[in-house]
């Protein structure tokens, strides 16, 4: 018997194997990357019209692949003839058929003329576009966005989408559409990075507006901010995963109604601050929170391994395979080859009118000759640095006047050496984790606005930041010292072509050696699409017997595990999902983790781990993933026989007080056993000066000193002799950014201020985390000892503010940024105010007396969230 198949069906595969449309789409892609180097083109009409057919039969066959591909015929087609009206109008109607309404603004609609079948077309679209309208605002769902936004409301869902899916304003579009209709709910939105708090933040602000107050509603970042006790009030949490699982672990009393987690792929990253999301659900579940949850990632084949984290039943895992803008990808090699990739055979074509673009010289060559904003990906932050800074002094680009006053900004907030403030003259930048907040928000802001041309990143491009780059060079498939993975590299490149902006991103990839180029083509044309779980990656059956062995003998320094494991944040990493192990054991307690250590860890070991930790330890427990529960005995124990407290800032004469901070990390170290736990910041005959070092820049830190002011004590201070490795006493900065070779210091190195001051913002970010959390769990026991509800000096919330001034920390804790917070206190305006009842409040009038547009646009989003604390002199 005959089997059978739709027509639909039939259509599809007879397009995948048509030779007539295979050599057309090749000469379209060969045609294409002529145009985007400035050649001269041939493309009959003939050809244009049948390609055109071809696109229109293939956007209705439901078939993700021909789908896709009908978008890039007519989108590379709509770039080489913008005038053309027939494409306009087969573009147009394709656009409608894969459920696309919402496009840039440049685009002009074909009209088409008055007849029958226009009318009937005409009907169905206003029907259709009523269907898909957002249910907020203007706009509407393109694709399979309508299907994602309603699968929030489920109680678990994991969704993955391609980049330019817009997986975050889903989510943030649906906080919008509850709080405008009047619901009463709390919301956690988390994000990778503390940059990603303010955008979220200030694009919620925007969003609803006047709803905040109206409806009772604040958005808070910590929880100490603003508002957060206040009876009757519902929340919005933008936090990073940290922030939160300290929330959880802080007496949090409240309600969560919705819990999102935005790139949900960090779960899957090998390090430690994945641990981080598998504490949180751990907790939620003990506490008793039933939120409703969503994993947003990137395209990845299985988005239903992040539920495995909850202890749900399974929900909704969706994907969506279509993306509303297309890739075109390039593979340059530099022994002289230059191929584009055919999706639909799966086949690389060489270009040899372009193979002089392959060469030692690509760079310099992409660069100069390709239109529109650029990214290019580099593996580290020296390449990163050097890249930007080779192309500004190769390309021939004038000063840019209208980036002046950025340069001039980045010279004040930083430091005027600092590079980044001289090659943003001409329109290049460079963007990576240890870039301050500030500056990369600033960068990032020019980039949409098309001031800069030019954009040198790290992976750091991977968490979230969208910009509306046309092309993105590639030269290395590695991310730090790992080889990118499938998924990683797909995120990566799904970076450039953005629905609001370009529809169409262009993808260099340069292979270097002959593995690269075979690699690279791998990747490309890879359909292992599949994520997994960071603790399967890192945690194996040797590793695993390792840590049965130390916790049957009750040791909490896993020794064993420190021999079989390389590295210190390998070793951190596989100590967190141990001390989550055993508090889950502890506590009888299931999830992901205890699972996947049960595979190994039988129920006899298991009862032999718990009884060696109730005979040494009690029923003492750690719920803190960031210290082991001798640490915190140890911690207790101290509190209350001792005096311990934290020193003053300033000694008796006025002077940092750096003696007594010396001393007291010293204590701290010695209470949390960091030779065995943080060999780093131990102190030993070696390194004594490194404890030194950091009391120094957290006093001054924490006194309120700007980054100018650090950026400018820390290049002073390593020009001293003997201190020119002052912060970096190992000199691991300096061996890996500053190497010197026989005739000096190497052409591919940082100079010595900008290597100070990379040195300076690593130690910022050191103290900030590791001397954050330790500060906070010994604030907490002294509060617990001393029975107060605050301290009087607390280094915990001076660390985290980085002042020791209520009014700048109060603030910070309204949204104001620190340097922000830092001028508005420090001005000669008197812009904090206090009202009939004695609580602080702010002058309107005078911020805009200070003539600073980014306090200004800052206050513009605050105002929003608390309106009550913003007044006039007139009032």
């Amino acid at each position: 018997m005959t089997k059978k198949i739709k027509l639909r069906d039939a259509i599809a595969s007879d397009l995948k194997k048509n030779q007539y449309l295979k050599q057309l789409h090749q000469e379209l892609l060969r045609t294409y990357a002529l145009y985007l180097f400035d050649k001269e083109i041939q493309f009959s009409n003939q050809s244009i019209q049948d390609l055109l057919v071809f696109a229109d039969i293939m956007s209705k066959t439901k078939d993700v692949k021909l789908e896709q591909l009908s978008l890039e015929i007519v989108i590379c087609l709509n770039k080489m003839y913008p005038q053309s009206h027939s494409i306009k109008f087969y573009k147009n109607q394709i656009f409608e058929e894969l459920g696309n309404y919402s496009r840039p603004e440049s685009d002009d609609e074909y009209k088409t003329i008055r007849s029958v079948d226009s009318l009937i077309d005409s009907v169905r679209q206003v029907n259709e576009k009523s269907l898909r309208h957002f249910p907020t605002g203007n706009g509407y769902f393109i694709g399979d966005q309508q299907w994602l936004y309603n699968s929030i409301s489920n109680q678990l869902n994991s969704f993955s989408a391609p980049t330019s899916m817009g997986k975050s304003f889903l989510m943030k579009m649906f906080i919008e559409e509850k709080v405008k209709s009047g619901e009463h709910l709390n919301f956690v939105y988390l994000v990778p990075t503390k940059a990603l708090i303010t955008e979220v933040t200030n694009d919620l602000c925007d969003k609803l507006g006047d709803y905040i107050n109206d409806n009772n509603y604040r958005i808070v970042n910590h929880f100490d901010s603003i508002g957060v006790g206040k009876l009757f009030t519902n929340l919005i949490y933008v936090l990073t995963p940290e922030r939160f699982a300290n929330l959880l672990l802080n007496n949090f009393s409240g309600a969560i109604d919705y819990l999102f987690i935005d790139e949900a792929q960090n779960i899957s990253k090998e390090d430690s601050r994945s641990t981080v999301y598998y504490r949180i659900f751990d907790l939620l579940r003990q506490q008793g929170y039933t939120p409703k949850v969503t994993f947003a990632a990137p395209l990845i084949e299985n988005p239903e391994i992040y539920e495995t984290l909850t202890s749900l039943k399974k929900g909704s895992a969706l994907k969506t395979n279509l993306s509303p803008v297309c890739q075109v990808y390039f593979l340059l090699d530099v022994k002289g080859k230059f191929e584009v990739y055919d999706s639909l055979t799966s086949d690389f074509l060489r270009i040899s009118a372009l193979d002089s673009y392959s060469n030692s010289y690509y760079l310099k060559n992409l660069l100069h000759t390709l239109p529109g904003q650029k990214l290019v990906y580099r593996n580290s932050v020296n390449n990163a640095v050097n890249g930007a800074n080779y192309w500004y002094r190769k390309c021939d680009y004038p000063i840019n006047p209208k980036l002046l006053k950025l340069s001039d900004y980045i010279s004040n907030q930083v430091h005027p050496d600092y590079y980044i403030s001289t090659i943003v003259q001409k329109g290049i930048a460079y963007h990576f984790g240890k870039v301050p907040d500030e500056v990369r928000n600033k960068i990032e802001k020019a980039f949409c606005e098309g001031k800069i041309n030019t954009l040198f990143c790290t992976s750091t491009l991977m968490e979230g930041v969208n910009l509306p780059a046309d092309s993105l060079i590639i030269d290395n498939r590695r991310i730090g010292i790992k080889v990118m993975r499938p998924f990683q590299f797909k995120n990566l490149t799904g970076r450039v072509g953005r629905l609001s902006n370009s529809m169409l991103g262009n993808v260099f990839i340069v292979a270097r050696s002959d593995m690269d180029y075979k690699k690279f083509k791998e990747l490309v044309s890879s359909k292992d699409m599949t994520a997994d779980l960071s603790i399967n990656n890192l945690i194996d059956t040797d590793v695993l017997n390792a840590v049965n062995a130390d916790l049957k003998a009750g040791d909490l320094t896993l020794q064993r595990v420190r021999k079989l494991t390389k590295g210190q944040q390998r070793f951190d990493t596989v100590r967190k999902f141990s001390l989550i192990y055993l508090n889950n054991l502890q506590n009888s307690n299931e999830s992901v983790v205890t699972r996947h250590f049960n595979t190994t860890i039988s129920s006899q070991d298991r009862e032999s781990i718990k009884k060696t930790f109730k005979e040494k330890y009690e029923d003492h427990t750690e719920a803190d993933i960031n210290f082991s529960v001798d640490q915190s005995i140890e911690l207790e124990k101290h509190v209350k026989d001792s005096d311990i407290n934290y020193p003053q800032i300033l000694d008796e004469s006025g002077e940092l007080n750096i003696f007594d901070a010396y001393e007291f990390l010293r204590e701290l170290g010695e209470i949390y056993n960091w030779s065995k736990y943080e060999p780093e910041l131990a102190i030993s005959e070696e390194n004594n000066v490194v404890l030194n070092d950091y009391a120094e820049l957290l006093l001054r830190w924490m006194k309120g000193d700007n980054l100018h002011q650090l950026c400018d004590f820390t290049i002073q201070r390593r020009k001293r002799e003997k201190e020119s490795n002052f912060l970096d006493r190992s000199q691991n900065v300096r061996d890996n950014y500053g190497k010197n070779n026989r005739y000096g210091i190497h052409k591919n190195s940082l100079n010595e201020s900008n290597l100070s001051i990379y040195v300076l913002l690593k130690a910022l970010d050191t103290i900030q985390f590791k001397f954050g959390n330790y500060f906070l769990k010994l604030s907490q026991a002294l509060l617990k000892e001393q029975q107060v509800d605050k301290l009087e000096n607390d280094w915990y919330q001076y660390l985290e503010y980085g002042t020791t001034d209520e009014n700048v920390i109060w603030l910070e804790q309204l949204g104001y940024d620190r340097n922000s917070a830092l001028e508005i206190t420090n001005s000669e305006i008197d812009i904090i105010s206090t009202n009939e009842l004695g609580n602080k409040v702010l002058l309107r009038n005078r911020i805009e007396e200070l003539k600073n547009s980014e306090i200004n646009n800052e206050t513009e989003h605050i105002i929003k969230n608390y309106p009550d604390l913003f007044i006039s002199e007139a009032d």
